[in-house]
């Protein structure tokens, strides 16, 4: 694509003169992938300023450069002075690899906890309703059989573009997209025209970022803002922000829940260690759901991504008949049998939100088989990230469980047992736990002093392979630890 062609459908630039016509072949903000004919955008981010590789980028070929701070232009390349340079990123990528964007249906989720499970959900059923996905979140990015492991939950505009623009040239009907708070802030999903968006909760993350929950509530309120009218927006109307963040949408309201009256209602719910069963109230009639996934959460997750494809005209006693199909997401609440007769859960619970949840499910279920299970509780915080969690993460896991362990989870660049302090400040009274800093260690402890009946939850890494240290990841899988110190085959 030419830049003249390029610039024209970018508003603020359609009069631009142009120093050199040149071919386009790319576009980037890392001067490290910089390419002959790119465009670069040279973007102050969390950790570097952009600015400072202009001219390294242009050396290795890059024939505009868009700047925040400079103008003029080279023997080779010109350099752009741009506000608001993040959005025009995202526009300028939109226009280069995505320009039949409206041919594919974007869902859009977004949400503290159940993100990717509901992602999953949803491209479940709508495969299963005969329609082309394509998916992007925390753990993969899909089209169609292709997968490629993710490194953002929601990557920045250029390779978002790029993706969904490889969509449409396969003819994918739907990309189902897990957008986090952080993107849209950043502007990553800027100018993508969403046909529904999905808010599954909002509890305490990403603080060290937002610095409050008002500003971490209005990133995700973005999303739902700029929905049209023709465009559809569901919400948990049991969260204390479902309807909040509803407010001002154009888009057709939907809500699900299981305490409050909605849209879908689940309700006469069971809950065992092999999976969950519940009515849902739809339209004055009820439906009998059942699925292979455990804990209540996992209620939500389902209703949510039922109310979602609902809106696509497929039929709600085809989804009755498909749920029981779906498989457990890697790495949220996998259950793996041990030879003692316990059952070990790796999930990635890594919020307290979700850490409570989950020792609250492993509890529910356990009290329901009455057979005197215990819930052992393996968990640990990040370092480098919000540290507001970790003595409430500290108090959940000890004052829910039976006994808890306290270990390492990804520590980065800070010392593991600084972090450890944090969590232990957190705890008021119980002494019913103890610190093992290594993690293949803790996870091993676990095995040992579980007994038939009891929950080992292990929580925090989920999908994950790797423990990150001082940067660097080394292989660490929180499923093969188990398999070498107890599991056994089904």
């Amino acid at each position: 694509m030419k830049l003249s062609e390029l610039f024209r459908k970018v508003p603020q630039f359609s009069n631009h003169i142009i120093w050199n016509d040149s071919e386009i072949t790319g576009i980037t903000y890392d001067s490290r992938k910089v390419r002959e004919g790119n465009i670069f955008f040279a973007v102050r981010g969390l950790k570097d300023d952009g600015s400072k590789y202009i001219h390294e980028a242009i050396r290795k070929g890059a024939r505009i450069v868009f700047s925040e701070d400079e103008s003029g232009h080279t023997d080779s390349a010109e350099i752009i002075k741009a506000e608001n340079i993040r959005k025009l990123m995202a526009l300028v990528s939109r226009e280069f690899y995505n320009k039949n964007s409206n041919k594919i249906k974007i869902i859009g989720i977004t949400g503290t906890n159940g993100k990717t499970t509901t992602a999953y959900l949803i491209r479940f059923f709508l495969e299963k309703a005969g329609y082309r996905t394509g998916l992007i979140g925390t753990i993969d990015y899909q089209i169609g059989e292709f997968r490629m492991n993710s490194v953002l939950t929601t990557p920045d505009s250029p390779e978002m573009n790029m993706m969904i623009g490889e969509m449409t040239d396969k003819k994918t009907d739907f990309c189902i997209m897990e957008v986090s708070s952080i993107a849209l802030v950043m502007d990553r999903v800027y100018g993508l025209k969403f046909d529904s968006a999905v808010f599954t909760n909002l509890t305490s993350e990403h603080l060290d970022f937002h610095k409050n929950m008002e500003n971490y509530f209005e990133s995700k309120k973005i999303l739902f803002d700029g929905l049209g009218e023709n465009n559809f927006a569901v919400s948990n109307k049991d969260d204390e922000y479902g309807e909040k963040i509803l407010t001002g949408t154009k888009a057709l309201k939907k809500y699900y829940s299981v305490k409050c009256s909605s849209d879908f209602k689940a309700l006469n719910e069971k809950l065992t260690i092999d999976g969950i069963e519940f009515d849902a109230l739809y339209k004055n009639e009820a439906y009998r759901f059942r699925s292979q996934l455990a804990g209540r959460f996992n209620i939500y997750n389902i209703i949510a991504s039922v109310t979602s494809v609902l809106n696509y005209d497929i039929d709600i006693s085809f989804l009755q008949q498909t749920l029981p199909d779906f498989q457990e997401v890697s790495g949220r609440f996998n259950r793996i049998k041990l030879h003692n007769g316990a059952v070990a859960v790796v999930d990635y619970s890594h919020t307290s939100d979700s850490l409570k949840k989950a020792i609250e499910t492993a509890r529910e279920i356990v009290n329901s088989e009455n057979k005197n299970g215990r819930v052992i509780t393996v968990f640990g915080c990040g370092g480098n990230k919000d540290r507001t969690k970790r003595p409430v993460m500290g108090e959940y896991a000890t004052a829910l469980s039976d006994y808890s362990i306290i270990t390492s989870d990804n520590p980065r660049f800070e010392d593991p047992m600084k972090i450890i302090d944090e969590i232990l400040a957190g705890i008021s009274s119980k002494k019913n736990f103890e610190v093992i800093e290594n993690r293949e260690d803790a996870i091993r402890r676990g095995i040992e002093i579980s007994e038939g009946n009891d929950i080992l939850l292990i929580c925090g890494k989920g999908h994950e392979t790797y423990q990150e240290i001082n940067g660097v990841r080394a292989h660490f899988d929180d499923r093969e630890i188990i398999a070498k110190y107890s599991a056994v085959s089904d």
